[in-house]
């Protein structure tokens, strides 16, 4: 249980709580967190070159019941929430929580919540200049097992190819994305 793991991994603690002192409650044990903020920074310096303006396109494959095409547009990302997110930044300026590293279970977080709604996770992070991230994605009301592998092909180059878990196990692709920085607009 949750809970349980959590204190006998030596995580928490009693301790006084921040509204009452004088009341035991479970508490991060100092020690423990003293090292996270420098883990997480480390981790997302990883990312910090995907910050600046992009050109893509999206190469979709034919299907029995559609053809193929490729759709193509800009994308911009930031570093935002003090340097602890990659946001996508919208036409309007809004960022959009897209990528985090989590410290505590020491995987990096990719997310979409609008339309599309997932919480993909690597526990591997970054194996060269490739990072997979995997989970169960709801993409306009369909729901599957879904892989996104993102690969960095130097400064001002990258893609992902997204996937799905097929019921005998295997990953058949979906689409695929690739990324050129914009001239002039490194980060």
């Amino acid at each position: 249980m949750l809970m349980e793991e959590l204190f006998s991994r030596g995580i928490m603690t009693m301790g006084p709580s921040r509204v009452d002192p004088a009341r035991e409650v479970g508490v991060f044990k100092p020690e423990f967190l003293a090292s996270l903020p420098a883990l997480r920074t480390a981790e997302m310096d990883k990312f910090r070159w995907i910050a600046g303006e992009w050109h893509h396109d999206n190469a979709v494959p034919a299907t029995r019941v559609s053809p193929a095409y490729t759709d193509i547009g800009t994308s911009r990302f930031a570093i935002c929430e003090n340097g602890n997110w990659v946001c996508a930044v919208r036409p309007d300026g809004r960022e959009v929580l897209h990528i985090t590293f989590d410290p505590f279970s020491r995987q990096w977080m990719y997310v979409i919540f609008n339309g599309a709604y997932c919480i993909l996770r690597s526990a591997d992070g970054w194996l060269g200049d490739r990072i997979v991230f995997t989970g169960l994605m709801t993409m306009i009301g369909i729901s599957c097992e879904w892989r996104l592998t993102l690969t960095r092909n130097g400064p001002d180059e990258f893609g992902y190819i997204n996937e799905e878990r097929a019921d005998d196990g295997s990953w058949q692709y979906i689409d695929e994305w690739h990324f050129r920085r914009k001239t002039g607009a490194s980060a």
